[in-house]
């Protein structure tokens, strides 16, 4: 089972692999901020067909943050992981009888991976010292 490790700001996905009874640590890719890219997954899936990767946990943790700072991190991003992760799936069953279905179901979950990277805008305060905008 894959898992995450935190070096500064970016995270380590890894996995334990026992070779002749002992056990080791497996680099599988290094991820960007707080989310996971498609490139990213599609690499680790090519690279390394024997393991399973539990996505939707991996998202999860990264939207979480590192433990250190994960105070600083909206609690939006745990419910735009889990979108995100719906979406792909979507995509998937959808991509044999509907590709242009599945494209456009990729690019929704894509907008909200880079939400996650960043802040929105719309999340900001608003300049001139109008009011801000709801919690999400």
């Amino acid at each position: 089972m894959a898992f995450i490790r935190w070096r500064g700001n970016c995270a380590q996905l890894l996995a334990t692999v026992y070779e002749g009874g002992r056990g080791r640590q497996l680099t599988l890719t290094t991820l960007r901020g707080h989310y996971a890219q498609p490139d990213e997954r599609e690499h680790v899936a090519a690279r390394f067909p024997h393991l399973q990767v539990d996505w939707q946990a991996v998202d999860a943790v990264l939207a979480k943050g590192q433990p250190v700072t994960s105070a600083q991190v909206p609690s939006a991003h745990l419910d735009w992981a889990a979108i995100e992760h719906q979406l792909r799936e979507l995509a998937e069953r959808a991509r044999p009888q509907l590709p242009r279905d599945a494209s456009k179901l990729l690019q929704a979950a894509e907008v909200l991976t880079w939400w996650r990277a960043g802040r929105p805008y719309f999340l900001l305060p608003p300049k001139g010292g109008g009011q801000s905008p709801p919690a999400p």
